[in-house]
């Protein structure tokens, strides 16, 4: 049977306790110092091997230490791109391009609040609008690009701010260009116009507004009369915007020269005057609306086309597409609005210097035109239509001049249109006079010549 009598070391070996002490505290110590030794070998050893694969050669010097901490890379940003399709939501959109449901809630949200309704609406969108999302690794929209489909002067951004996506619309800068465009007339203003390469529907109209109390231009034109124009055009990337003003125009016809020059003065009032720096805004308009032909003039002596018999037709007779707007041609007072007779319904304004207008066979009036009522010039009063004694849709224009008391019809294009409009300030003649020989020098150069640099010494970049 084995002993369990656990004998004590020291007995047996006869060494006295505080030898034996003293060897074990000696044995410790040295393997501390020994394994010290190693380490710092070691260390040094591992840091010599480090600089050798940094530095490629010894003479290589660097201003950072040796062992600084690598920066974490910037997270990679995955970029969706797409485009609305026919009949395609806007949500629909950006989640069939990959975007989650949760983003495309927070995009429209912070769109809402950030762009004004006007200028962009999630729920009205159209086919061949484009979107840029950049997404970052978790699937959240970093920044957002929305242009609309056409549109070069602005777009719909969005950006991570703190956390929180912000948006808002920004224009982008165009390419002013201002352009000489000259013609000969054979027909009409309209086609001498397509005849240059330029839209005639937007500068016939642009030329109508600024001649409109001096010139009709449906009647007026004669074959072999001239006009010159110098226009803004604005440009993105070579591509052609859109129009800006013009900034001189003249028409030439026979012995007849009518000129006009825009002019803001510093106080900042802008219009168009002539070469003396008078105002363009005469009285009287030279027509009350848009029409396609004089279909009867004033005259004595007319085959009514009704009545099957010859009459005096002491207005004028402007053919038009029914509910084609019909304007006062003068500021002035309403003084009958209802049915009279022959003319259906019928329009009369009463204005200073006893002059008095009517406007016949109108389909209706506008809400506000009743007798009584202030009606401001170009003023929308009516539209055109058929009523009473018409065979198509057309405006009856009647002029009246006060003689002796009472009024009597007159042939408008035989009243002296006088200026209403305010003249160029004595004290900026002289600058308007700098500026208006810098434009009309342009009409020297050739149709379709840029002109802009030309500019640059008369100060002519206006305000928008």
């Amino acid at each position: 049977m084995p002993s369990l009598d656990f004998k004590n070391p020291r007995r047996e070996t006869g060494d006295p306790p505080y030898l034996l002490h003293k060897l074990k505290r000696g044995a410790l110590l040295l393997g501390f110092l020994i394994a010290t030794g190693f380490a710092i070998q070691l260390t040094r050893a591992v840091d010599e091997s480090i600089a050798t694969v940094i530095e490629p050669s010894q003479s290589t010097t660097s201003d950072h230490p040796v062992n600084a901490p690598v920066l974490p890379l910037l997270p990679e940003l995955e970029i969706i791109e797409g485009e609305i399709g026919r009949g395609e939501a806007f949500s629909e959109a950006l989640k069939g391009a990959g975007i989650s449901h949760d983003e495309v809630f927070g995009l429209v949200k912070s769109l809402r609040k950030g762009v004004h309704r006007a200028d962009f609406n999630p729920n009205i969108v159209q086919r061949g609008d484009r979107f840029t999302a950049r997404i970052d690794s978790v699937g959240a929209i970093q920044t957002f690009e929305y242009i609309k489909r056409g549109s070069l002067e602005s777009r719909i951004l969005a950006e991570q701010t703190n956390g929180r996506l912000k948006a808002w619309k920004e224009t982008v800068p165009l390419d002013r260009r201002v352009v000489v465009v000259s013609e000969r007339i054979d027909d009409s203003i309209w086609n001498a116009l397509r005849a240059t390469g330029k839209n005639p529907d937007v500068l016939s109209h642009r030329l109508m507004d600024i001649f409109e109390y001096e010139i009709d231009f449906m009647v007026d034109c004669r074959p072999g009369d001239r006009f010159s124009i110098a226009l803004e055009e604005f440009h993105k990337d070579d591509q052609f915007v859109r129009y800006g003003k013009i900034l001189a125009a003249e028409y030439s016809s026979g012995k007849d020269r009518h000129q006009a020059f825009i002019y803001e003065s510093p106080d900042g009032d802008r219009a168009y005057h002539d070469e003396e720096g008078k105002s363009l805004r005469g009285i009287f308009l030279k027509s009350p609306l848009n029409y396609k032909r004089i279909s009867s003039g004033f005259t004595s002596r007319r085959f009514h086309p009704v009545l099957k018999k010859y009459l005096k037709h002491h207005g004028i007779d402007y053919a038009a597409n029914h509910g084609t707007p019909v304007w006062a041609t003068a500021d002035g007072t309403v003084s009958f609005a209802g049915r009279k007779g022959p003319l259906g319904n019928y329009i009369e304004v009463k204005h200073k210097n006893g002059y008095k207008t009517g406007y016949g066979h109108l389909s209706s009036f506008k809400r506000s035109v009743r007798k009584g009522a202030y009606v401001k010039q170009k003023q929308i009063i009516g539209f055109v239509g058929a009523t009473g004694r018409a065979t198509g849709p057309h405006l009856h224009y009647n002029f009246y001049t006060l003689a002796k008391g009472k009024y009597r019809l007159t042939n408008p294009s035989r009243v002296l249109n006088r200026p209403t409009g305010k003249p160029v300030p004595k004290e900026f003649l002289e600058d308007f006079n700098t500026r208006r020989d810098a434009l009309y020098a342009l009409f020297e150069h050739a149709s379709g010549s840029i002109v802009t640099a030309f500019l640059k010494d008369a100060d002519l970049q206006l305000a928008e």
